[in-house]
């Protein structure tokens, strides 16, 4: 699978540069000290794999996955992209089979040979479905939804208390008219 050999040369060159940009600086770093276990963080996130997960199945430190995304950060949409060309050519692999054993199925049943139930696709409808939602993570999709929060600085504060107070002033000043209902 030659995408995801890129993939994998990709991480590894982007170690080597984080490894000597660390070492010139005369910094302690995974990337330096265990790239292996660095490669194998960077491909698990890039193919979709939660930080969560990382910590919770593959038993990784949470400061550590932590540490490691920060380091990469300026890699990772190309990993991303990477991940999600192989993702996507494994789910179009899984439909073109699934395509393929329905047209099966559909020639047994046409000779008599089987009986179909629902149970005979099962299985291959799960795996393409797990397929999908690969893709979908890995382009991003189902994992970008990220919470925008605005800053507030003190002088926005307080030029929004000046605009009340301003109003306010408007509406107490206001000439008030009185209108007779019986002209």
């Amino acid at each position: 699978m030659e995408d995801k050999e890129l993939l994998i040369q990709q991480i590894t060159d982007s170690i080597r540069e984080v490894a000597d940009n660390k070492e010139l600086n005369q910094l302690g770093s995974l990337s330096r000290h265990n790239p292996e276990k660095v490669a194998n963080m960077l491909y698990l996130y890039s193919i979709g794999t939660s930080q969560t997960r990382l910590v919770r199945k593959y038993g990784y430190e949470r400061s550590t996955v932590i540490s490691v995304l920060t380091d990469y950060a300026d890699h990772l949409g190309k990993f991303k992209d990477m991940a999600g060309k192989i993702a996507a050519k494994n789910y179009l692999s899984m439909s073109s089979l699934e395509e393929d054993l329905i047209q099966e199925v559909r020639n047994r049943m046409e000779t008599g040979q089987l009986e179909p139930t629902f149970r005979d696709l099962k299985e291959l409808s799960i795996a393409k479905a797990n397929a999908s939602r690969e893709a979908m993570t890995a382009r991003g999709e189902a994992t970008s939804i990220t919470e925008d929060r605005r800053v507030y600085t003190q002088e926005d504060y307080e030029e929004t208390i000046k605009a009340a107070r301003d109003r306010i002033k408007k509406i107490k000043d206001a000439e008030v008219i009185d209108i007779d209902d019986n002209e």
